[in-house]
């Protein structure tokens, strides 16, 4: 047989499943879907068969919702968790595949809504929302989550630390996933490696729009603002509120403004209330009647049930006086020094003469901050302003559907407008930030810094989509501070940029070159290939392991195959039965993806020959490793801990002894599934029934009969590696990496000469 052939069969023992899996379908309803998508299906089906669960991080524009409706084309019953925003996208989407799925949104979860327990596959829309654990929309879908497996869609699923990610994966993963690593983590998120975007449109280097600098005196004056008085259940939110204010400087005069007001009220409120002895919790200040200082004297008694010491209200009364005296003087310079607006509204109007013809979508976080610049755009014709409470074009208010169809009648399948009806100029709240097809624009602009810079992919996702502009182009209004001010934000957005990068992997260039001339632009110039972070190393592996196996014949051999190849290290691979990979570089096991990708790639190089004597001592090697992965595994690292752990051994030594035999098969079985792990929503019900159901004797059966329910229910999963003994059986192939420099040894007598694969008895 031939040696290429040999090879190619090792690999595919190495790293295929023992069936051929079925036939991946290239179409769903009317819509085409491309290699890469298709790539992508095969993986998350792999990882959902055997983990439960899947995170699908594709760039934004890539077509994620397609990737999952072909997902639940399989199943009978899917559930499909959206944001509000996206309702009528998805209903478009199921319409043209063909598919249907219920659809439920993060809203309704957060307002405590039931789900039905019928679906049988849920995904999950933006699950990067779903990043805090305390919240009552995510108690709502990890109970959802318990029973059916789930697909996270996010092309941004780490805002700002490793935890987002983990919270994400946790349900499904379970507790554990709170303390593994992040690259352990990213072995859950399928990510493509490739770059290569030839159906989007390119995308040309963000640009900095600076105007409207001033000499830091606003800035300096809002730190020295006195600590603000707080309501009684508040906590001491002084640094956050001082962080607030400065937000709303670096996007607009208006927004400072607008944020001003709203803590002059709350001052009033609160020196209001203390003179009449009372003390308000936030939720009475955030309803309190009035502004400024035109609030309802007479209600106090009502809105402020909790009376306040003498001394106290004296504290608070002084306290609300000295905030209010401060925020006049802040107020007053305000009047005096000049308006950064004007300057700014001046370069956004230079932005759209420079791009005229082109639709322009210009984004803030700010409300406030995307009025004033409509007040003072909306004489130029064609501008439009959305926020989450007004939709309005020059003449007045518009509906919001109507209000996109002028803007992007294309993507919104509407009749393309009459020119002088046509807004090419939409100035938004992120709101249009996620979800939505855009792509009649090709301008973004970002008229702030948001304080997570996966938002600035999100916004530019918007409009860089297949059938999009030819070119998308992007541009950052800088904030109105000095160098050393912008060069300070810029830095923490990058340093959570490349947090996000390690894990997950690089995405499109969101923020310009450090400021020109900085020293911080020539210590760190722009890298003209990023590396692949963790979770696209993984999906390369997966790639070139299907490779392998698509080329290799589809007949397995029942005895391990060694096999030899050059390469510019020592080091081996290890095929395991059911489709696992051991990885080794001089005598050490590779853990991390870069480490087992660096090995995969050497493996391709040229055959080399191996005597029996030779394969007979990898095998050996590696049995020897898997006994140490194994022994690990034996001792329980890795295993979520629930508390109904501890429960399990005292029902077993509490209940009666004519029921002992039969807890005790209960009890083995039930930390059998514990050990594979359960999703948190399942942890979550195992704790609760163990808080309820104290260990009270001949109770022992029922509650073990009730826990076992709970983890029947949730959704299956298949580890290949769990349970398997190390041994001929569980080894289908090695690789051998060796340098050319290093002389084979003679074959054996017997053996062919030249012979470089060895099947091997136990």
């Amino acid at each position: 047989m031939h040696l290429t052939e040999l090879k190619l069969r090792a690999a595919r023992a190495a790293f295929a499943d023992r069936a051929s899996p079925p036939a991946l379908e290239h179409r769903l309803g009317d819509v085409a879907l491309r290699p890469h998508q298709l790539r992508a299906l095969e993986l998350v089906r792999a990882q959902i068969a055997r983990h439960g669960g899947c995170l699908l991080a594709e760039d934004v524009g890539r077509g994620k919702t397609f990737i999952a409706l072909a997902l639940a084309q399989r199943h009978r019953a899917p559930l499909v968790v959206i944001p509000a925003a996206l309702r009528d996208s998805w209903t478009l989407a199921m319409r043209r595949s063909d598919v249907a799925c219920t659809l439920v949104t993060h809203e309704a979860l957060s307002r405590g809504s039931i789900v039905s327990p019928s679906h049988d596959l849920v995904i999950v829309d933006e699950s990067h929302h779903f990043r805090t654990l305390a919240t009552r929309r995510y108690a709502a879908l990890a109970v959802i989550a318990a029973r059916a497996p789930v697909l996270l869609l996010s092309a941004t699923p780490l805002q700002n630390r490793d935890r987002d990610l983990a919270a994400q994966l946790a349900l499904f993963l379970g507790s554990s996933a709170l303390a593994r690593p992040a690259a352990e983590l990213a072995t859950h998120v399928v990510r493509s490696a490739s770059t290569s975007d030839d159906f989007l449109p390119a995308s040309a280097p963000p640009r900095w729009i600076t105007a409207g600098a001033d000499d830091g005196t606003v800035l300096r004056a809002l730190l020295a603002l006195p600590p603000p008085p707080r309501a009684l259940d508040a906590g001491d939110a002084g640094a956050l509120r001082a962080i607030s204010l400065v937000r709303a400087w670096a996007s607009s005069r208006a927004a400072l403004v607008s944020a001003l007001s709203t803590r002059r009220r709350i001052a009033v409120a609160l020196e209001q209330s203390a003179a009449a002895g009372r003390i308000p919790f936030r939720r009475e200040l955030r309803g309190w009647p009035g502004s400024d200082d035109s609030v309802q004297l007479g209600l106090v008694p009502f809105l402020a049930p909790s009376a306040l010491p003498g001394p106290a209200a004296d504290a608070l009364h002084r306290a609300a006086g000295a905030e209010l005296r401060a925020l006049d003087r802040l107020r007053r310079m305000l009047r005096e020094t000049p308006d950064p607006d004007i300057a700014r509204a001046d370069a956004l109007r230079e932005t759209v003469t420079r791009h005229h013809g082109r639709s322009i979508l210009a984004f803030s976080e700010m409300a406030s901050t995307v009025r004033s610049y409509f007040a003072r755009l909306r004489s130029i014709g064609g501008v439009g302003m959305l926020t989450s409470h007004e939709s309005r074009i020059g003449s007045g208010s518009i509906p919001r559907r109507e209000l996109l169809a002028l803007f992007a009648p294309s993507a919104q399948g509407a009749v393309p407008p009459h020119a002088r009806e046509r807004v090419t100029l939409l100035i938004t709240t992120d709101l249009l930030a996620e979800g939505l097809n855009l792509q009649d624009a090709s301008v973004v602009v970002h008229l702030d810094l948001p304080w997570n810079p996966a938002r600035l992919a999100q916004r530019v996702g918007r409009v860089r989509r297949p059938g999009g502009a030819a070119e998308v182009f992007t541009y950052l209004v800088a904030p109105p501070a000095r160098a050393t001010v912008l060069l300070a934000v810029e830095a923490r957005l990058r340093r959570k940029l490349r947090r996000a990068e390690r894990v997950i992997g690089a995405t499109s260039d969101v923020l310009p070159v450090l400021a020109p001339g900085s020293c911080e632009a020539a210590l760190h110039p722009a890298r003209a290939e990023p590396p692949l972070g963790a979770a696209q190393l993984e999906n390369d592996i997966a790639r070139l392991r299907a490779g392998w196996s698509r080329a290799a014949s589809s007949r397995v051999c029942s005895r391990p195959i060694v096999a030899a190849t050059e390469a510019p290290f020592d080091g081996y691979l290890v095929a395991l039965a059911g489709g696992g990979m051991l990885a080794s570089r001089g005598g050490r096991i590779a853990r991390s993806a870069r480490a087992r990708h660096v090995l995969l790639l050497a493996a391709g190089g040229t055959a080399s020959p191996v005597s029996p004597r030779q394969a007979g001592a990898v095998l050996r090697a590696a049995r020897r490793a898997l006994d140490r992965e194994q022994l690990v595994r034996a001792c329980g690292v890795g295993v979520p801990g629930t508390p109904v752990a501890g429960t399990i051994a005292s029902l077993l030594q509490r209940g009666p002894r004519h029921d002992r035999a039969a807890c005790a098969m209960l009890a083995h079985e039930l930390r059998s599934t514990l050990a594979s792990g359960i999703p948190l929503g399942a942890e979550r019900a195992l704790d609760s029934l163990a808080r309820a159901r104290p260990a009270e004797s001949g109770d022992a059966g029922r509650i073990l009969r009730e826990a076992l329910a709970i983890v029947r229910a949730a959704p299956s999963r298949v580890d290949p590696s769990a349970g398997e003994r190390p041994g001929p059986d569980s080894i289908r192939a090695v690789i051998v990496l060796r340098p050319a420099r290093h002389p084979a040894s003679p074959a054996e007598p017997g053996s062919p000469r030249g012979s470089c694969t060895m099947r091997l008895r136990p």
